[in-house]
């Protein structure tokens, strides 16, 4: 039975489409059967695997996969060993077509749609990688509600590693209500540049999740963009020096999926990091509906705590 993973972060131009195309590519080319889900409406890692036009799956997607309870007839063979369940840009409409289908009466819960889609195929593939969306949307949701893992794909800016918290908190919700399996495997960084901010931001993001933080660290060569054109080859010098660091990720990642490696901590400090906030907005002279929401929302933080502090 595969391996699900998903690949999120809340911000776009983070590599989460290229980070999950170059994995599933190599994963391939280790004899293993892949799949890859494209949950993202933008379609990025089905134009890198397939070399197609996102336009030329119009009626043939994820969605349309879902909605027909089967899968098997939208999957597209991009490699011997490595199949796409690709999208298009009418994945935007997922969230509203998901509740449709509830009330065209689909059984269970919108949120496990697309894990019950997936389960159908589960045993054809050693591994099924999600590529999610840049927010914390139903595609997103479904897609951690699906997975065994999920790999934090982070950009070393400002307001991509400030988005961090708020995604462990929502993991927290999704593993608390949804998909009590799920773990969180790990932050890979990606660098555009060296310049001090970046190697600054680096080193914070390791100073707060320690472990959490692969070793590899993928700098955004030339090669890497010119896959999106060209294809993942490494036919030339220069590609696989660009691949060899995503090996280097790969293998990491797959010694941490065999060693059940987790971090239940961040599920905390994250909990934690947002109580503070709102303790310091109830320390402001608030409007009562303001104050009656803000002190909801510190109790069901506190509920949330004793939880998380028990996974520890």
């Amino acid at each position: 039975m595969a391996v699900t993973i998903s690949f999120m972060l809340q911000k776009g131009g983070v590599g989460k489409s290229t980070t999950t195309g170059i994995l599933a590519y190599l994963l391939s080319r280790k004899g293993k059967k892949v799949l890859v889900v494209d949950m993202d409406s933008q379609g990025n890692v089905s134009t890198l695997l397939s070399q197609r036009s996102t336009y030329t799956f119009s009626n043939e997607t994820v969605l349309e996969a879902i909605e027909d309870q089967d899968p098997v007839p939208y999957i597209v063979k991009c490699g011997d060993l490595l199949d796409l369940l690709p999208s298009d840009d009418l994945l935007a409409i997922y969230g509203r077509r998901i509740y449709e289908l509830q009330h065209e009466g689909f059984k269970g819960s919108p949120i496990l749609y697309l894990k019950n889609t997936l389960d159908l195929v589960k045993d054809n593939y050693d591994y099924i990688l999600i590529d999610c969306p840049p927010s914390l949307n139903e595609q997103t949701t479904s897609a951690l509600s699906a997975s065994d893992y999920v790999v934090t794909v982070l950009q070393a800016e400002v307001y991509a590693y400030q988005a961090l918290a708020r995604f462990f908190e929502t993991l927290f919700h999704i593993r608390n209500n949804v998909n009590p399996n799920l773990a969180m495997i790990g932050i890979v960084v990606g660098l555009i540049d060296r310049y001090t901010l970046q190697d600054s931001i680096l080193e914070e993001c390791k100073e707060e999740y320690g472990s959490l933080v692969f070793g590899s660290v993928i700098r955004r060569l030339a090669r890497i963009a010119e896959f999106a054109t060209l294809g993942i080859t490494d036919s030339r010098k220069d590609q696989k020096v660009a691949l060899e660091q995503y090996e280097i990720l790969l293998d990491e990642l797959l010694e941490r999926i065999e060693n059940n490696y987790h971090d239940n901590s961040i599920y905390l400090r994250a909990l934690e990091s947002r109580l503070e906030y709102v303790e310091e907005k109830l320390l402001e002279d608030l409007p009562d509906i303001k104050l009656e929401r803000f002190e909801e929302l510190k109790d069901d933080l506190i509920n949330h705590i004793k939880i998380a502090k028990e996974w520890i």
